[in-house]
């Protein structure tokens, strides 16, 4: 179930979420977060550009999160769902 918060994983305390999973999705719930790839800082973007499967988990940095926020969806070559784990 989706939300429609758009914290900042950035706002995670301490000892919470510390990896970004990046899955191709084939629907977006309206309420998601659609952020689009010219959006994204130059790192975030280097994460979609060398993403070649259908998942992808990465370490949580201070630059992404500050792209992503909780239940986001990026737009680039298909539609992207960024989980927080």
């Amino acid at each position: 179930m989706a939300s429609n918060t758009t914290t900042s994983v950035d706002t995670v305390p301490s000892g919470g979420a510390s990896s970004l999973v990046v899955r191709r999705t084939e629907t977006v719930a309206p309420e998601t977060r659609v952020r689009h790839f010219d959006e994204l800082s130059e790192a975030t973007q280097t994460l979609f550009t060398a993403f070649d499967g259908d998942e992808m988990t990465v370490p949580l940095t201070r630059e992404l999160a500050t792209d992503i926020a909780t239940d986001t969806t990026v737009v680039f070559t298909d539609y992207y769902r960024i989980d927080v784990v």
